[in-house]
């Protein structure tokens, strides 16, 4: 089993309309891996939100990854997966837990984020506009049972979130400006902003296998 931490990264949009924006992401663009999205359970309370959601999504192009002659999950055409996320309005966190629900048996991948308002906003920015960033905190667990190889399998997964992640980025970013529009306020500084979270997600991959040298060393 693999755990990764992804570096912090931050949209440069208020944790609303993050929050807004994650509730409507599907379809974009950047996702046309999603076949469907259906709500299978929802409760809200004066402060809360809970949901429930099946994703259906296209064979993984992570798992494509995997040379065909040393494993099964290259066959893999469909992967559902539930996610289910809570929105605190109190603590101002929204927390999302992805797993998927079949192949089990081949490798079982879990995904948990946290949404909330940036720490890293300074000062003078936030006296004038408070909370316009939000904070993304994403952690994965990856874990195959094929013997010796299992490490292996669980490296090239890991590696393949480069481009998933990037993506997810993407379509965060066309639906928050499809909805919210590109802000007026210091637009040049939050288009150096954009280009940093996309940059930072390309490399993503880097940063975990400087860890792993770093561990092994």
């Amino acid at each position: 089993m693999k755990l990764w931490d992804s570096p912090r990264t931050s949209f440069p949009y208020s944790f609303d309309e993050v929050v807004s924006a994650f509730w409507d992401r599907y379809p974009n663009s950047h996702a046309k891996h999603i076949l469907s999205e259906d709500v299978l359970e929802r409760q809200i309370t004066d402060n809360t939100i809970v949901t429930k959601k099946l994703i259906i999504k296209q064979g993984s192009s992570i798992l494509k990854r995997v040379p065909r002659w040393i494993s099964r999950m290259t066959d893999i055409r469909v992967v559902p997966v539930i996610e289910e996320s809570v929105y605190d309005r109190v603590s101002k966190k929204l927390v999302t837990y992805t797993r998927n629900v079949s192949h089990l048996s081949l490798f079982e991948l879990h995904e948990r984020c946290v949404y909330k308002p940036s720490e890293l906003y300074d000062l003078q920015d936030q006296q004038t506009h408070p909370a316009l960033l939000t904070d993304v905190l994403r952690s994965v667990t990856v874990s195959i049972d094929c013997g010796r190889m299992s490490s292996v399998y669980e490296q090239v997964l890991l590696m393949g979130f480069k481009k998933s992640i990037n993506n997810t980025t993407k379509g965060m970013f066309e639906k928050l400006e499809e909805k919210f529009g590109v802000k007026h306020l210091a637009n040049e500084k939050m288009k150096l902003i954009k280009e940093k979270l996309i940059k930072s997600s390309s490399n993503l991959v880097t940063h975990v296998k400087c860890e792993e040298e770093h561990e092994n060393h």
